[in-house]
């Protein structure tokens, strides 16, 4: 009978099981064990990856400020957790050849860099390259043509995930691993990838320099949609007197551009007029050699009734730019 290779503690990692009875408390108790370092998700928002959190959101949970969304309900969540053993199960099938267990339920912790961690989806053995990373993703089709392909239309791992895949080479050392996902085709599909160690020293690197703003209690310089969201929520008072000539042309820049703006708005208004009235009241539309243009139908669903509640009254803060004359 061959060998199991299963995981123990290395040189590389140390090995944490979560063995509490049941699944939820194994899940909370990973979630506990994930706030203490880094894991792989957190690497896309630490190199401005991830459009949906900020460098200085994710500071706020690792320093305790802010306690991380709980979005265990989406259903892109749900959908994920329940085809995730599925799919672990048919890569098996598909891939005799290689060794492949269920990485759930423990964590790895660098030995090296011990606030780096990795909960992995499968773990994969072959005789030749030893361990390898099994990450296992679902997304909508319209992703996985959009991010799952480049501009020849072949396969390719986004750049978000290719970030959470090299965080975990990293913590393990590891040279291997492959991307198996749903996203939306007839069959799921693979895509393996290899260890480069460039890649691996600025995952090592930016998670060292995020890690040191966590332990320094100091935050990631802020985003513009970290500025959008301070102003809303504590609304602070008052101007500061400033010189500063990048200052000045970058405000200039915008009144010219949002000028600019206001005058292709206007202009493309009075286009539009000119055109409604050579199509006219008579016809659907004109078409020409080069150009149609014309009316159509746009059907919306019935929607319930006051399916939108009614809003109290209430204040947005909203970004402006105002030149000021020069006296």
């Amino acid at each position: 009978m061959m060998a199991r290779h299963l995981l123990r503690d290395c040189d590389e990692f140390m090995l944490v099981r979560f063995k509490q009875l049941t699944a939820k408390e194994r899940h909370e108790s990973w979630l506990k064990h994930r706030r203490e370092g880094l894991g792989g998700s957190d690497m896309a928002t630490i190199l401005g990856l991830n459009k949906y959190k900020t460098p200085y959101e994710l500071w706020l949970e690792k320093t305790g400020r802010e306690q991380p969304v709980d979005i265990s309900d989406k259903w892109a969540i749900v959908k994920g957790n329940a085809l995730e053993k599925e799919l672990r199960n048919r890569f098996r099938a598909l891939h005799p050849e290689w060794e492949c267990y269920d990485g759930t339920d423990k964590s790895l912790v660098s030995r090296n860099h011990p606030f780096l961690i990795a909960s992995l989806d499968g773990v994969l053995y072959d005789e030749t390259r030893g361990y390898g990373v099994l990450e296992i993703k679902t997304t909508s089709a319209h992703r996985g043509k959009t991010d799952w392909h480049d501009m020849d239309g072949n396969l390719k791992i986004p750049d978000y995930y290719m970030a959470q895949v090299t965080h975990y080479l990293a913590v393990t050392g590891w040279t291997w691993g492959v991307v198996y996902a749903d996203i939306g085709e007839a069959e799921p599909v693979e895509i393996m990838f290899e260890r480069d160690e460039e890649d691996v020293e600025a995952i090592i690197k930016a998670a060292s320099d995020f890690w040191t703003y966590v332990q320094d209690d100091t935050p990631p310089a802020l985003t513009a949609t970290d500025v959008d969201m301070v102003q809303q929520s504590t609304q602070p008072e008052g101007y500061e007197q400033v010189e500063d000539d990048e200052f000045d042309r970058l405000a200039a820049l915008w009144h010219q551009f949002d000028e600019a703006e206001k005058s292709a708005k206007q202009q493309k208004t009075g286009i539009s007029d000119q055109l409604k009235t050579m199509v006219g009241d008579t016809r659907q539309g004109l078409v020409s050699l080069h150009n149609q243009v014309g009316y159509k139908d746009v059907r919306f669903k019935a929607q319930p009734a006051k399916t939108i509640p009614a809003k109290d009254a209430y204040t947005q803060r909203r970004f402006y730019v105002k030149p000021l004359n020069d006296n």
